[in-house]
């Protein structure tokens, strides 16, 4: 699969280097493609991934990550993409303060508001990066909840989620998104007296 990854930083990496690593393409769309940090990345994943700028890796991907900084990056990415339409959107990223006045109670419900026709799948944002490239905790695998409107997006994200690793729980619609986010909050809190090598699991019986 073609995946395109908006932003390169600890999710966005990771994310591109495990999927790589499993044959997937990927495309960091990113400010400056050739910046020391992005070609340290690339050096390091080998011959399946390339950067190029946020338009490009929009547009190449059959699949797009949006893995960058609230406030002000978000808004900024998607609006140097354009043909998002048709295409899932996963949203790893974390609006840790409240919404502003006239936004979507969620950081995902806000982005499919900013674009239209995405099928947009809130996925991968409740657990620190450090964790990605090895998710087991003792005999079990770390859970990533997922929500989003479109059956078949969230099929596509879950198949990619179980590849690296991921217990995948889908959560239901987008509506619920800012209960994902939530999620969030409390691993940060969590993490400050516990450490970062920590994650959430959904036990079944």
């Amino acid at each position: 699969m073609k995946i395109g990854i908006l932003g390169a930083g600890n999710i966005g990496g990771n994310l591109g280097a495990l999927w790589a690593d499993r044959g997937h393409e990927i495309v960091f769309g990113v400010r400056d493609p050739h910046s020391d940090k992005v070609q340290a990345l690339l050096t390091k994943i080998g011959s399946n991934a390339r950067a190029a700028s946020v338009q490009e890796a929009a547009a190449n991907g059959d699949l797009v990550v949006l893995a960058v900084h609230w406030p002000v990056a978000v808004p900024e990415v998607l609006a140097q993409t354009d043909g998002l339409s048709g295409k899932i959107l996963v949203d790893c990223t974390n609006r840790m303060a409240p919404p502003a006045p006239g936004s979507a109670a969620s950081a995902a419900e806000e982005i499919a508001r900013l674009v239209p026709g995405a099928k947009v799948v809130k996925a991968f944002s409740t657990l620190g990066a450090n964790n990605l490239a090895n998710l087991q905790f003792g005999s079990e695998n770390a859970s990533t909840f997922i929500c989003g409107n479109d059956p078949d997006a969230k099929a596509v994200v879950t198949q990619l989620g179980q590849e690296i690793g991921f217990d995948v729980v889908d959560a239901g619609p987008l509506a619920n998104a800012s209960l994902l986010e939530s999620l969030t909050k409390i691993w940060v809190q969590l993490s400050r007296h516990l450490g970062r090598e920590i994650a959430f699991k959904l036990l079944r019986r």
